[in-house]
């Protein structure tokens, strides 16, 4: 499976990771638009909680009066979207000043939920892996741009998602669905990551931060400054749910 991103083709990765100055970025946008695509963009300031990115994404994109605002809601919606003088129109969303999500609970949820609403918009294909021929199939993409963070700080948090698996390439963090239960996915193997980058707690938990960066690139394939990022994002959250561990080593 292709690693560059792509926001006019129907194929993954459904979720992107990457810089507001990234060239790729104006090039794919530019391209959606000259096929009469739509790009929308959310501010991701507002995004501090389920019920503000219920509340945001409702306003946005003007989901109809019976939108559920819960997450499966947000999946019917996103895959099923009918704005206001858009019909099917294939759409990218971007999300700008994405960096406090890096923050959240609930961002390997919201990962999760709009790779299967691209998945969804993209291939809907039925359990024998062929199109659904009840829906329309549109282009769908999502877009993240933290202003001041690195995209790889973000894959220990959007790997916990669930089936979601991740890659970094290029300086992006690349979001997809396994294709273990999401038929046409991607396999839950090299270059993709899938699960929560739980292969470097031991080192983590005893401390051998070093020997945790080492498996950190080697199973993700990024660079040591990018596994030094995600090592950190991965020891914050085993602080909290274990307590005791020991700080970074350096």
């Amino acid at each position: 499976m292709p690693l560059t991103p792509t926001l006019t083709e129907r194929r993954s990765p459904w979720v992107v990771f990457t810089s507001p100055a990234d060239p790729w970025l104006a090039s794919e946008t530019a391209a959606l638009v000259r096929r009469d695509g739509l790009v929308l963009r959310l501010d991701g300031r507002e995004l501090r909680d389920p019920a503000s990115v219920f509340r945001t994404f409702a306003r946005e994109l003007s989901f109809p009066g019976y939108f559920g605002h819960n997450w499966h809601a947000l999946v019917d919606c996103l895959h099923d979207w009918h704005g206001p003088g858009h019909g099917n129109r294939d759409l990218a969303i971007l999300i700008d000043h994405a960096d406090g999500l890096l923050t959240s609970d609930f961002l390997g949820l919201l990962v999760s939920v709009l790779a299967q609403a691209a998945w969804n918009s993209n291939l809907r294909l039925d359990a024998d892996g062929e199109p659904d021929t009840d829906w329309t199939r549109t282009t769908q993409h999502f877009v993240l741009l933290p202003d001041h963070t690195a995209p790889a700080a973000f894959a220990e948090a959007a790997a916990r998602g669930q089936d979601v698996a991740v890659a970094l390439a290029d300086g992006r963090l690349l979001a997809t669905l396994t294709d273990t239960d999401w038929p046409g996915g991607d396999p839950a193997s090299a270059p993709w990551t899938a699960g929560p980058l739980s292969f470097a707690d031991e080192e983590i938990l005893s401390g051998t931060d070093a020997r945790g960066i080492a498996l950190l690139r080697e199973h993700l394939g990024c660079s040591v400054h990018e596994a030094q990022g995600i090592l950190r994002s991965r020891t914050d959250h085993l602080r909290r749910t274990h307590p005791g561990t020991p700080p970074e080593t350096g």
